[in-house]
């Protein structure tokens, strides 16, 4: 698992596997969260979870996880 991290888009993408290939991903599912923000969640084909996308991220996640996620 890894973590990216945007600060123009205020976006994090932790990928659930080491190694997600661009289009892989067939189908993504919005959830609303309470307050500010929103996820993201990116499937394969097969119906597993690749990754999720935190819309939001510095208000949603815990300050150490964005601070040491990758840039």
């Amino acid at each position: 698992m890894r973590i990216s991290y945007d600060p123009d888009v205020d976006a994090a993408m932790i990928y659930l596997m080491d190694s997600v290939k661009s289009g892989e991903a067939v189908e993504q599912v919005v959830v609303d969260v309470p307050g500010p923000g929103e996820l993201v969640l990116d499937f394969d084909s097969s119906g597993r979870i690749l990754a999720i996308e935190v819309i939001g991220a510095s208000r949603l996640l815990p300050e150490r996880l964005v601070a040491e996620s990758e840039g």
